[in-house]
This record gives structure tokens, sequence and C-alpha cells, in this order.
């Protein structure tokens, strides 16, 4: 009887924590709603029926594997730039090349898509890069009726470039046109013509369906934004019908404060101003720069949609949201690193060798969930990894829950 009751309290939590994370209806506006109300900065061009196309850079170098290809899309990326380029949109005979280059234009990883997802009969229809886990997303879409390739097609991949690996996939007819992520989930639509059709709320780490929403037709646009302390989902249909959903679950522990988070500037000109006040008004007490060989040299204590809060070498300031990167290890998929004291987090000292002090979190801080092991000099250290280089606490210092 004890091992029953157990296990109904299992179902049942498991129950409890796939409802805390879903996209719950708010509002139909219908097609009566006002432009501002969104940015529509997810499909740039704004006309596209199907691949966004966005080039913000059309002078990356291509190499051979794209040279005869069109670029599509060449956008900043957190530890560079991603380009995707393909054949002619009229085209059936599909390839579809990324390339992904660092902050110096230097190509660091080259994937074909066709030949990693095994499918070069679909047509790629969005192709996003996740910061946090410095993961590829892209859609495998049927460029017609799901009939037309036996139902398998539409399928949403997650690809890391430097394992050459496939994270996960999804299910048959689960992506096509635009898809969109945040810091736990990716949200994508299915439909054509006369098929069914559905909104999707997926885990952004694992690909697991939270929400599967009917629609009368096909979701064409999709943007997140953040009102108070709450995250909504925007999606536009093919009438141009505008959708308001709460995405429950959307708030992480890397809100809190107390997570370490390291932080570094987007801007072109490669700093930030790190201001006394939240305003372009307060005085310049230092600067972000952008990351060095991809390690942030500041920390996030406090992120706002304009200002943001962080600390650069003591020094706490505001920076201005829109220019600044950040990489997190806190991505809820394992056990986490909590400090038992006060824990000094190092970075490796570039001139001298060996490793000296970055930062120091205070007791408690959630430091990391994404971690390795690493010995050096006879001292036992977890290693947390950025795109380049790695930053380290002692195990002595934290503990495992």
């Amino acid at each position: 009887m004890k091992r029953i009751f157990l296990s109904l309290l299992t179902v049942l939590a498991l129950c409890a924590t796939a409802q805390a994370q879903r996209l719950v209806s708010v509002k139909n506006y219908g097609a009566n709603w006002q432009r501002n109300m969104l940015t529509m900065k997810n499909k740039p061009n704004g006309t596209i029926y199907r691949l966004r196309e966005e080039k913000q850079n059309e002078y990356l170098p291509r190499g051979e594997e794209a040279k005869d290809l069109e670029q599509f899309i060449s956008e900043r990326i957190d530890i560079g730039w991603l380009a995707l380029y393909r054949r002619s949109a009229g085209s059936t005979d599909y390839k579809f090349i990324v390339k992904i280059y660092d902050k110096d234009e230097k190509p660091l990883y080259t994937i074909d898509l066709g030949q990693v997802s095994g499918n070069n009969y679909c047509e790629v229809q969005d192709v996003r890069w996740d910061n946090d886990t410095h993961n590829l997303l892209f859609n495998m879409a049927c460029p017609s009726y799901a009939s037309g390739v036996n139902g398998k097609g539409s399928k949403l991949h997650c690809y890391n470039p430097e394992r050459q690996q496939m994270v996960w996939s999804t299910d048959w007819l689960t992506s096509n046109d635009i898809f969109i992520l945040d810091s736990k989930f990716v949200f994508c639509s299915y439909g054509f013509t006369s098929e069914k059709k559905f909104l999707f709320m997926l885990d952004k780490f694992t690909g697991k369906v939270y929400s599967k929403l009917p629609f009368t037709y096909k979701v064409e646009y999709l943007e997140l934004k953040t009102e108070g302390s709450r995250e909504y989902l925007y999606a536009i249909d093919y009438n141009d019908n505008l959708f308001k959903y709460y995405v429950e679950g959307a708030k992480t522990v890397a809100e809190n404060g107390k997570v370490f988070t390291v932080v570094f500037a987007v801007s072109d000109d490669g700093y930030l101003n790190v201001r006394s006040e939240p305003s372009m008004q307060g005085k310049v007490l230092t600067k972000l720069w952008m990351e060095d060989h991809g390690l942030g040299r500041g920390v996030l204590l406090e992120k706002g949609k304009q200002w943001s809060k962080v600390s650069v070498d003591g020094i706490v300031g505001y920076v201005y949201t829109k220019y600044l990167g950040q990489t997190t290890w806190m991505l809820g998929v394992g056990p986490k690193l909590v400090a038992n004291k006060a824990a000094v987090i190092y970075c490796e000292d570039n001139a001298e060798g060996g490793l000296k002090p970055f930062y120091t979190v205070s007791k408690g801080t959630i430091i990391a969930d994404t971690f390795f092991e690493h010995s050096f000099n006879g001292v036992e250290y977890y290693e947390l990894r950025t795109g380049h280089d790695y930053l380290f606490v002692k195990k002595t210092d934290v503990i495992m829950k």
C-alpha cells in the first residue's frame, strides 16, 4: 500500500511539473490589433512566405562548400556570426549550409543541414543559434503537403557543432516556417492549408512537447515579450489574427540574481559604458568590454528590459541591455553546484600561465549545473566552458545539490 501511495505521489508530481510549463491563452485580438504592439523583428523582411531572410553581413568568407549558393541569413551571434547558404528559393534540388564564424569572421564550423539531419527532400525554413547552449536549431520542413513526403517532414532539430552531434529531434509535422526560443523553451508551429495546424511549446534542452494547441489557420509569425515579471508569446496566423499566451514556467532560476552569469559587450564599438544609474545621464564608472577569447569580464547581477545591473572588476553599475551578451552555466539540466562559502571563480592567466581570480560569489550562489571535472597543479576543480576559454571553481568551495 505504501509503495502504491508513493507511486501515486510521483505521478502527481510529474503531472504538476508538466502543468507548470505550458502556454495559457490570454486574449484573441482577431485582426483588429495595433501594428506597434509587435516589432516583427523575427521575420525582418516581413514578406517572405517561408524562409526567414536577413543579411547583416554579405561579405563573410564562404569557402568551397557555399561558393555557388545564395546567402539567405547572416546575423550576429554571441561568438561571432551565423550564415545560412542555400540554392535559390525556387530550386527543389536542396542544399543548405550553415557556417559559424568567430568575431574576426574566421570560420569555426561548417554544417551541411541535409547531411546531419539525414533529410535531403525537405527545405530549411528557419534556423537559430542558441547563445545559452551553443547549439544550432533548424527545421526540415515539408515543401508542400505532408502527403508529398509521406508525412516525414517538418521536423525540428537541435545540433551541437562542436561535438558534431544531434542533441535532439522532434516528431514529424512539428515545425515549418518560423520558430523562436527563450532561456528554456522553443516555440514553433506546423500547418499547411487543409492540414491540421498546431502551435507548440517545447523544452529547449530535450525537445519534449509541453503544449500543443490547435489553430484554425497556419501560424506565420511568433514574438516573445516581457510585460512586468511575466513572459508572453504573441502569434499571428495566416489571416492576420493575433493571439496572446502567457508562458507558464518561463521564469527561471537565472532571473533570481543568484546565478553566476558572465556578461560582455556585443556593441559595434566593442564596449559598454557602466553607469552609476540606469540612465544615459548616469556617471560612467568603467567599461564592460567584449569577450576576451570567449570569456566575458563582467557578472550579471540583475537583468532589466532596458538597463541591467552588472559587476565589472568589483565596480557595480548599469549597462544598456540591448548590447549585453551573456553566458550562464545554469540550464536546468543537471545537479547544481552551490557555493558553500564565499567561493572564488578562477580564469586562465594567459600572460603568466596558471589560474587567477576572476570573481568571488557569495555563499549560497548557484554557480552551474553544466560542468566538467578538472585537475590543475594537484588541485581538483569544476570547469565551466565558454565558447573558447574556461572558468574554474575549487571542488572544496562548492557542494552539489
